[in-house]
């Protein structure tokens, strides 16, 4: 299998049928293969918007258009057909037909001149932390494609809840990635046409980058904690209602419906949202685990005890406000009653959660804010050709306020997360040398092209990162190999 057919492959997930139904030229005497979906493919730009296409229901016959098309649908429907009777035009490409969702897609139109496909890895590191499967080069901007690690079936069986979840998901990558990108198209179909990947436009490809619904889903959870115009903090002087005091908790703790559901937002999403009720309340942990058992018991198929705990646990971690009201309605018309208003849900809609406590006016720093300090201290101290900084621990340490053992704990949670790399020397002279790899990957992308690759070698031999798949993208962010100057990144006194 040639390297744009395994793409395509990684991306359809086993959508299409192998082999053609009629006048297959690779299919084995005898083999036989059930009906599955099907896909689109235009052979240019003209004949995409006038309809004309053709209908591919195999991996066979994609194959054998492989660089003769331009767009086509990476996303599954569930049969195309014709409107004429010489084949040329195409329908069914339409959203009640999807059969399975693969990959979300981004489409970047830019006027002018374009930037470094770089920046949107680096964009897509830094907004979503996760990275792009694949980046192609288009007339006039970029395609970025986000493929799912496993197919998100849409199904009758959960009323196609799974579209209306997905374009979500698909709204808050556009909105994230637009914060830092000029050009992307935020309101373009979510599931339609996109260019297809070909051996001639292919700037990005990283088959290992490949998320699944679940990550993508919890992921978008949690960006409805920054959505502050949906969310009203009270005036002082009023009592503000707890998320737990809401109507929709008492309604989730008392159903007995819930269940792991594929597609729609199911019981271990219900157990995670009402866990954030009860963190956002300020409630202790042991009270949310106790009512959460008693919930669970209800269930006809109930999680297992050490589930709950990993649930509660995550959202006891600090790194999220509260439940998102977009979800609780979702959950709610799911198991309870779809026909549910806000007013039967939510006690106040104008101010409906207690925020918790600005920092300022908290004695205790949460674990995500002290990295979030080391990162923001590490952005100002650096720039393009030196991305890095060399001091000691405790100079560090009281630039920023940090006590000696959450700057530790942050500094390990930081470099396991691939947010960023150090080096500790020994002995007199001895000390950390540190960098974001935000700062790194922006040096990569920003620096001369006659230098770029020279600072690569210096950042990987800096910071001993060899053999990781950090390296690899890096790899992918440098021009063709040249001949190149060495580069003296590192000064004497870095060890």
């Amino acid at each position: 299998m040639s390297g744009i057919n395994s793409i395509t492959s990684l991306i359809l997930k086993d959508g299409l049928r192998n082999y053609k139904y009629k006048n297959s030229k690779l299919k084995p005497a005898g083999f036989s293969e059930e009906s599955k979906g099907a896909v689109f493919g235009f052979r240019t730009k003209d004949h995409m918007i006038q309809g004309r296409g053709i209908v591919i229901t195999s991996e066979e016959a994609l194959i054998e258009n492989e660089d003769h098309l331009t767009h086509w649908t990476p996303n599954v429907f569930t049969y195309g057909s014709y409107t004429d009777n010489s084949r040329q035009f195409v329908e069914g490409h339409s959203e009640g037909n999807l059969r399975q969702i693969n990959t979300f897609m981004v489409d970047i139109d830019i006027i002018g001149e374009k930037y470094n496909h770089g920046e949107i890895v680096l964009a897509a590191f830094d907004r979503l932390g996760y990275m792009p499967t694949m980046i192609l080069d288009t007339p006039g901007g970029y395609q970025v494609y986000f493929v799912l690690s496993g197919a998100a079936y849409v199904t009758k069986k959960s009323n196609f809840k799974v579209i209306n979840v997905a374009k979500r998901i698909s709204e808050n990558i556009r909105k994230e990635l637009s914060k830092d990108l000029n050009g992307i198209d935020v309101g373009c179909n979510h599931f339609g046409l996109a260019r297809i990947p070909r051996s001639d436009n292919v700037l990005f490809y990283e088959e290992s980058y490949c998320y699944s619904f679940q990550e993508w889903l919890n992921w978008s959870m949690t960006i409805s904690e920054d959505k502050k115009a949906e969310v009203i903090q009270f005036p002082k002087k009023r009592n503000s209602i707890r998320q737990i005091d809401e109507k929709w908790v008492d309604l989730l703790l008392n159903s007995e419906k819930l269940k792991g559901s594929r597609g729609v937002l199911g019981r271990n999403n219900a157990f995670f949202t009402l866990s954030l009720a009860y963190y956002s309340s300020s409630c202790d942990i042991e009270t949310c685990e106790y009512n959460l058992a008693m919930l669970n018991e209800r269930l006809s198929n109930p999680l297992k005890e050490s589930e709950i705990k990993r649930i509660i646990k995550s959202a006891y971690s600090s790194k999220y406000e509260a439940a998102a009201k977009d979800y609780i309605r979702e959950i709610c018309h799911t198991w309870i009653d779809p026909s549910l208003s806000d007013d039967q849900l939510f006690s106040q809609p104008q101010g409906w959660y207690k925020f918790k406590k600005d920092r300022k006016e908290r004695v205790r720093s949460h674990s995500t804010e002290w990295q979030q300090d080391i990162l923001a201290y590490l952005a100002s101290q650096s720039y393009t050709y030196k991305p890095f900084i060399y001091s000691t621990k405790r100079e560090i340490r009281e630039e920023i306020g940090i006590p000696e053992r959450s700057f530790d704990a942050a500094l390990k949670k930081l470099k396991e997360t691939n947010k960023v790399f150090f080096r500790v020397t020994r002995g007199r002279g001895g000390g950390i040398m540190i960098a974001s790899v935000k700062a790194l990957m922006r040096t990569i992308i920003l620096a001369k092209k006659e230098v770029r690759e020279a600072y690569f070698e210096a950042i990987r031999e800096a910071f001993l990162v060899k053999g990781t798949l950090v390296q690899k993208v890096f790899n992918q962010l440098l021009p063709a190999k040249k001949d190149y100057e060495e580069i003296e990144l590192i000064s004497s006194g870095a060890g």
